[in-house]
């Protein structure tokens, strides 16, 4: 990660944020649940297991965004975002259900990261039994390109469509 956040690396993963919803929305226009939810190959996710975990990895990376814009350098717990979605059974869910709550989330936090100072895009936190610090950039940036990896998938699945 950079030693000093500049505004263009915020406004490109504030970019990627935003479209996240938008690519997998222009994906699966018109196809129905059946479609989205049948695996491409044996072994591996279908469209409605990869958007759960898209979901638990934005909710549990947000949440510890919200921790380190209220509090002051929290230590938190790992929470391991494919134990939080197992765990809440987001891929029994619908396609509809995930992408809803999925979206609403992350508008919510696109529209906290865009009011951001610099010195608030710096601000910290610890997970206990680890020695890194994270930041609000660093856990931005990394949903951003998690997600830029899926979305690419995402679209391979279904470019043949």
């Amino acid at each position: 990660m950079p030693k000093k956040v500049t505004e263009a690396q915020v406004k490109i993963h504030l970019k990627m944020l935003i479209e996240t919803p938008e690519r997998i929305a222009a994906c699966t226009a018109g196809m129905d649940e059946t479609r989205l939810k049948m695996p491409p190959a044996p072994n591996e996710w279908s469209l409605v297991e990869i958007l759960a975990h898209l979901r638990g990895c934005a909710e549990v990376w947000s949440y510890s965004i919200y921790a380190m814009l209220t509090l002051d350098k929290p230590e938190l717990g790992h929470i391991h975002p494919r134990d939080w979605t197992k765990r809440l059974g987001y891929a029994d869910l619908s396609f509809a259900e995930n992408f809803q709550a999925f979206k609403v989330g992350r508008d919510h936090l696109v529209r906290i990261l865009q009011g951001l100072t610099f010195e608030e895009w710096d601000r910290s936190c610890r997970f206990i039994g680890r020695a890194n610090t994270f930041t609000v950039f660093g856990e931005t940036m990394r949903m951003a390109l998690h997600e830029l990896d899926h979305c690419q998938q995402i679209e391979a699945m279904f470019s043949s469509e």
